[in-house]
C-alpha cells in the first residue's frame, strides 16, 4: 500500500464478493505478521492541511496532541485528517503506535481511567458520541470502544476513507468501499481467543476434578455493511471448543458451540430532534449497564447474545436507551440451530446525564449521573431453602442509579438498586414478593504524574440475601443480577457470585510499561444474610451451609501485555483462602491460574 497517495478514491472502483472472500481467507496468517510503524511525521506538499509534527503522539503515555484540522467530507460528518504515516524497518515487537491498554475489551469491568487526555484518532475508532466517548467509550452504553471494541459493530472505521489515515496493513479490510463515493462500504473483523485454566480445589472443592486443566478456544468473524448514512447490516459468526485434562463444567452451549450466528441485526439511524438516534432490530450483544450488572464476557467462551429491539438517542449531554430483548438459546449441538429464546427476557430503559466538565485540583473532571430501570423474566430461577433449592420462575423489577466519573485525581463509581417483583414456585406453588437491594462502590486516587500512573483505591459491595427460615409465602430478599459474566469485577475465578455478599478490599493498577499493565485486588467476602446460601453464581447455589458470615479472602492479580496491535497476552492468578467455618462445612482453599491469548483484527 502506498501511504503517500493523496487521492482518496482513484477513479471508479468496484469490489466483488469473490475478491472480498479471497482476501478474508488469509486473515489468520496475517495476524502474526502485522508490521509496526515507528514514527509519524508531516509529509511536505501532501496536498492537505499541515499539522504540527507529533513524533510521540501515538505512544501510550499521557500527552496533549495538537488538534488536527478537520476535512468536511463523507456522509457521516467531519472526518479527521492525520499526518501521513511512513513505514520504517523497526522490529516486530516495537511498541510505537500501539493503542492504549485501556481500550482492551477484557478490561471493561476493571477500574478504568477516564482517559481525558486526547488520543489520536488513528488509535480510537469511536462513534460520534461526544462526551459519552469518555472512559474508552464505556459511557456510550456500547461497551468499551478504543482501537477495538467489546462489540465489534461499535467500532467506526470511516476515517479510513482517506488512505492517509491508514496505519496498519490490515486497514484495507476495515474499510472496503463498494461504490465510487465511499458511502457504501464494508468492514471486516475477526478474533481468535485461547484461555487456559488451572484449578486446584475448584469451586471451594465441590468439583472433584482436582487438579483440573481446562482449555477453551473461540473464534468469531464479523461483517459490518454500511449502506449510506442511515442504514447498516451487521452479522457475526462464532464457534467455540473446549477440552483439557481432568476438566469439568462444559455442559450447555456457552463453552462449546458449533458455528452459528452470534449476532445479526439491521440498524436505522439518523439525526432528529437535535440528537443522533438509532434503532437496532435482530440479534445483538447488549452492554448498556454498570459492570456489576453485566459486562464483556471473559468466560465462559460464548458471550451472551440477545434478540429483540433497541432504540437509542444521544444529545450533547444526555442520552437514553430503550430495549426489549430475549436471550439466545445456544444449547443446540448442531451448527446454525441457535434459537430465539423466550424463557429469559431483559427489558428496560437507561439514561445518562453528563455533568458539564469542570476542573478540580487543576485537573479536568467529568461526572456522569445514570438512572435506569431493568426488568428480568426468568422461566427457571431456583432459590435457596434450608437444604437444597426451590424450583420456580421469577420476575424482577430493578430501578437504580449510578454516579461515576472523576473529580481531579479521584476516580469513582457509586451505585444503588432496589429490586421488587416476585418468585413463583414451580407446579403452581406459592408466589412470593421480592424486596431486595444492592449497593456497589469503587473509589480510587490516580497518581497521574508518577511513573506508571498508578491507581490506589477500595471496592465495596453490599448485595442483599434472603432468609430461608421464613415461610414460602413471605417476601424473598435475595438480590438477583443474573448476567454478570465479567471475571474482573469481583472474583477472577468466578467461584463467588454477586448475590448475598458483602465485600470490601483494596484495588490497585499500574502501567508497568507502555504496553503492559498490572491489576491487583484483595476482596474479603462475607454473606450478607447468614440465613441464605453461598452462591456460585446468581442462579447456582452451593450445598454447604456454614456457620457465621465470613466466607473467604481472595488475593488476585492480572498482568497484561499488548505485544502488538493484534496480539494481547495476559496471565491471571488467585488464591482462595476459605474461612474456617467454610472448611468445617466441607469447603477447601485452593489456587487458580488463567492464561489468555487474543488475536484480533
Amino acid at each position: 500500500m502506498n501511504h503517500t497517495d493523496t487521492k482518496t478514491f482513484p477513479g471508479r472502483r468496484s469490489v466483488s464478493i469473490t475478491k472480498i472472500l479471497r482476501t478474508s481467507s488469509f486473515l489468520t496468517g496475517l495476524f502474526l505478521f502485522s508490521p509496526h510503524i515507528a514514527a509519524a511525521e508531516t509529509a511536505p506538499n501532501a496536498g492537505i492541511n499541515q499539522h504540527t509534527p507529533i513524533p510521540d503522539a501515538y505512544m501510550n503515555t499521557a500527552h496533549t496532541t495538537t488538534p488536527a484540522t478537520v476535512n468536511k467530507y463523507g456522509p457521516n460528518g467531519p472526518l479527521q485528517a492525520l499526518p501521513i504515516i511512513r513505514r520504517t524497518t523497526k522490529g516486530f515487537w516495537d511498541s510505537e503506535l500501539l493503542p492504549t491498554l485501556d481500550s482492551r475489551p477484557e478490561l471493561y469491568a476493571q477500574p478504568q481511567s477516564l482517559e481525558l487526555t486526547p488520543q489520536p484518532s488513528a488509535l480510537l475508532h469511536q462513534g460520534p458520541w461526544g462526551v459519552f466517548n469518555a472512559n474508552t467509550g464505556a459511557a456510550s452504553g456500547f461497551g468499551t470502544v478504543g482501537y477495538y471494541a467489546v462489540s465489534r459493530w461499535a467500532e467506526d472505521w470511516s476515517k479510513l476513507r482517506d488512505k492517509r489515515n491508514r496505519i496498519d496493513f490490515l486497514d484495507p479490510l476495515k474499510y472496503i468501499p463498494l461504490n465510487e463515493s465511499g458511502s457504501i462500504y464494508l468492514t471486516l473483523s475477526g478474533n481468535f481467543r485461547h484461555h487456559g485454566f488451572f484449578d486446584q480445589r475448584a469451586g471451594f472443592g465441590t468439583t472433584k476434578k482436582d487438579p483440573a486443566y481446562r482449555s477453551t478456544l473461540r473464534w468469531n468473524a464479523g461483517a459490518d455493511l454500511h449502506l449510506g448514512e442511515h442504514l447498516r447490516l451487521y452479522g457475526e459468526l462464532m464457534s467455540a471448543q473446549a477440552g483439557g485434562m481432568n476438566y469439568y463444567g462444559y455442559a450447555g452451549g456457552r463453552w462449546r458451540s458449533k458455528l452459528d450466528a452470534q449476532q445479526a441485526f439491521v440498524e436505522v439511524k439518523g439525526h432528529l430532534l437535535h440528537a443522533n438516534m438509532g434503532v437496532m432490530v435482530g440479534r445483538m450483544t447488549f452492554l448498556d449497564a454498570p459492570p456489576y450488572i453485566t459486562a464483556g464476557s471473559v468466560y465462559p467462551t460464548v458471550p451472551y447474545s440477545w434478540n429483540g429491539v433497541r432504540a437509542y438517542s444521544f444529545w450533547k449531554n444526555f442520552r437514553v436507551d430503550l430495549f426489549d430483548l430475549t436471550l439466545t438459546n445456544n444449547a443446540p449441538t448442531t451448527a446454525f440451530h441457535d434459537q430465539v429464546g423466550y424463557r429469559t427476557r431483559w427489558y428496560g430503559a437507561y439514561t445518562s446525564y453528563a455533568v458539564p466538565s469542570f476542573k478540580f485540583m487543576n485537573m479536568k473532571s467529568q461526572v456522569f449521573v445514570d438512572t435506569f430501570f431493568m426488568g428480568y423474566l426468568l422461566a427457571s430461577n431456583p432459590i435457596a431453602k434450608t437444604t437444597g433449592t426451590i424450583a420456580g420462575s421469577t420476575r424482577r423489577d430493578t430501578p437504580g442509579m449510578r454516579i461515576w466519573g472523576n473529580a481531579g485525581p479521584i476516580e469513582f463509581s457509586v451505585g444503588g438498586m432496589w429490586q421488587g417483583g416476585y418468585f413463583q414456585a414451580a407446579n403452581n406453588g406459592p408466589r412470593r414478593s421480592v424486596d431486595a437491594y444492592a449497593f456497589d462502590a469503587q473509589i480510587s486516587w490516580r497518581f497521574a504524574k508518577v511513573w506508571g500512573r498508578p491507581l490506589l483505591g477500595i471496592q465495596a459491595d453490599d448485595i442483599s440475601g434472603g432468609d430461608t427460615r421464613k415461610s414460602q409465602t413471605s417476601s424473598w430478599g435475595n438480590f438477583l443480577s443474573p448476567w454478570v459474566p465479567s471475571a474482573y469485577y469481583l472474583d477472577i475465578s468466578t467461584y463467588i457470585g454477586n448475590s448475598n455478599i458483602i465485600d470490601v478490599g483494596p484495588i490497585a493498577t499500574i502501567s508497568t510499561s507502555k504496553n503492559t499493565s498490572l491489576l491487583m485486588k484483595v476482596p474479603v467476602i462475607w454473606r450478607n444474610s447468614t440465613n441464605d446460601a453461598i452462591y456460585a453464581n446468581p442462579t447456582a447455589i452451593y450445598a454447604f451451609r456454614p456457620h457465621g458470615g465470613y466466607t473467604a479472602t481472595m488475593p488476585q492479580a492480572s498482568f497484561t501485555w499488548r505485544a502488538t496491535r493484534h496480539i494481547t497476552l495476559s496471565i491471571d492468578g488467585e488464591y482462595v483462602f476459605a474461612s474456617k467455618a467454610m472448611i468445617n462445612a466441607g469447603a477447601s482453599s485452593g489456587a487458580y491460574v488463567q492464561s489468555n491469548l487474543e488475536l484480533t483484527f
